[in-house]
């Protein structure tokens, strides 16, 4: 045979060879097509594979072979077949790469089928790097999906609050606020899950204004839902988590914007439970001895105002009368008014009536109060009831009646009963020799 004919019979040879892979792979590659879209997924597979089989003789660059890949991959997908489906993932990655270059938007697709599928394998570090540079080149190239763009920035944000990064998160999260902006098909309430989620980040990074604008946004898209009083309920939200992050003034002002807006009754308590709270903390005395809240006394603006936010409460249902009553007579009594503290104590009795250990300790305090009013006879009344309980838990001969008898003679002398005063006093000498 002549050289020229050699050479010529060669490239029939080859292009016949290129052709027959080409409409082999072509077959199998629609059979698969056609049997995972019936459902038949054994067929699909084997279709697929064999496609790929094929692909994998192919010359370099040949997009055949990325096409067999996240057909594959793809499949497997949607088994949650994650670990097969990874690796098929990324060499697709790889092939598109060697052909248009690493910073290519061409590559943003794999990047989030990466990211995707490697979330669930729970390999952190392959996610966090694909939607990495999903992000660095849809900023640079502005051709993202916009859908996909934003959901990647709020997984890069999810990612970072679970590290414990909490300024990068936020810097995320700001982001994937902006791009869903540009996405049409984003839902009011896609809207306000990123924008709630923002605005706790904001509140973590102390940037409460930027927290209490997002809220405020939030409830407009809560009032075109046609949601009723998304105003006030939306703020009293934002009110109850600026205060669990600390930003006091931001939950004081989104409280009072809750309040003011004429909120219904779950959102009113919300609210209220906040404001009380944020006064609580700059008048608590961190005790509750009303002998010591009583020798501090000295009023001011911010007893009137915690006094007044509380009473506000306590006339709720749903409201912690317990604790609402406890502070109360605290709070009046850190006033220096012995005789309206004692009222709201007298409430409290009431409330834990069948808690006899916080009953006690109620008509203790009580008996302190009533005192310090000047209210002798309904002292000495209360602290009979304070004494006989004692008595028939240990007796009356138990040296742990002292204290209360001890307050008894007090509260003679207070009174002018000499005659009372010296009999206890008698009592106790006998008691404390015994």
């Amino acid at each position: 045979m002549k050289p020229a004919t050699a050479i010529a019979f060669t490239l029939v040879l080859v292009v016949g060879i290129t052709a027959g892979a080409q409409g082999s792979w072509s077959a199998h590659t629609s059979t698969g097509e056609y049997a995972f879209a019936r459902g038949d997924i054994d067929r699909a597979e084997s279709e697929f594979r064999a496609a790929l089989e094929i692909a994998q003789g192919l010359p370099a660059g040949d997009r055949r072979l990325e096409t067999s890949l996240e057909n594959l991959a793809r499949l497997y997908e949607h088994q949650s077949n994650y670990d097969r489906a990874q690796p098929l993932y990324q060499l697709l990655l790889a092939a598109k790469e060697l052909r248009l270059g690493s910073e290519s938007p061409a590559l943003l697709s794999s990047l989030y089928a990466v990211a995707r599928v490697s979330q669930p394998m729970g390999d952190l570090p392959t996610v966090e790097s694909s939607l990495e540079k999903f992000a660095a080149i849809a900023a640079t190239s502005g051709e993202a999906d916009p859908r996909q763009h934003w959901q990647v920035l709020q997984m890069l944000a999810r990612m970072q609050t679970i590290q414990e990064n909490p300024d990068q998160a936020v810097t995320w999260q700001r982001r994937a606020a902006e791009v869903i902006a540009d996405d049409p098909g984003a839902t009011s309430e896609e809207r306000i899950d990123l924008f709630v989620s923002l605005a706790e980040m904001e509140l973590v990074a102390e940037n409460g204004p930027a927290a209490e604008r997002l809220y405020v946004e939030v409830a407009e898209l809560r009032q075109e839902e046609d949601e009723a009083d998304a105003f006030p309920d939306t703020m009293a939200e934002g009110a109850e988590i600026a205060l669990a992050t600390a930003q006091f003034e931001t939950a004081e002002r989104l409280a009072m914007r809750a309040t003011h807006a004429h909120p219904d009754a779950d959102a009113e308590l919300q609210a209220r439970k906040v404001l009380v709270e944020l006064s609580w903390i700059k008048v608590n005395r961190g005790t509750d001895d009303m002998e010591n809240l009583l020798a501090a006394a000295g009023d001011s603006e911010e007893l009137v105002r915690a006094r007044d936010r509380l009473r506000e409460l306590i006339l709720l249902e749903g409201a912690d009368k317990r604790t609402t009553l406890t502070r109360l007579a605290q709070v009046e009594a850190l006033r220096g008014q012995p005789a309206s503290a004692a009222d709201w104590q007298l409430q409290l009795l009431e409330v834990v009536a069948d808690d006899a250990e916080a009953a006690a300790a109620a008509r203790r305090d009580l008996v302190t109060l009533l005192a310090a009013a000047g209210r002798y006879d309904d002292a000495l009344a209360e602290n009979a009831v304070v004494l006989a309980d004692l008595e028939a838990q240990y007796g009356t001969s138990d040296k742990r009646l002292v204290p209360v008898l001890t307050q008894r003679q007090t509260l003679y002398e207070s009174a002018g009963n000499k005659k009372q005063a010296k009999k206890i006093k008698k009592r106790i000498k006998k008691l404390s020799r015994s």
